[in-house]
């Protein structure tokens, strides 16, 4: 939930209304990069990328789940950046 709260913030102008968001690859690096500073840091993880409650999230705790999320995220963002550069990406959520 700390990785959909931060498409939230930044790339939905902090309105978690479910439409879709265009991510460009400079906000895909910035949440790469605060992912891996908080996996060498987790005392980072309440300021850097905190967690979101809701109905949905499950639990908010920053706990070896929450770095494993991070770390799988990484893997992803790093898949996603090898895609052409004519590619373009968005971030949506949906209950």
């Amino acid at each position: 939930n700390a990785v959909h709260n931060w498409f939230v913030q930044v790339c939905q102008d902090g309105e978690d209304d479910c439409r879709p968001a265009f991510v460009s690859r400079e906000q895909l690096e910035a949440l790469r990069d605060t992912c891996r500073e908080v996996i060498a840091d987790p005392t980072l993880a309440e300021d850097e990328l905190p967690t979101s409650n809701g109905f949905f999230f499950g639990n908010t705790d920053y706990d070896e789940w929450y770095l494993e999320g991070l770390r799988y995220t990484v893997i992803i963002i790093n898949k996603l950046l090898t895609m052409p550069d004519e590619w373009e990406f968005e971030y949506s959520s949906s209950w």
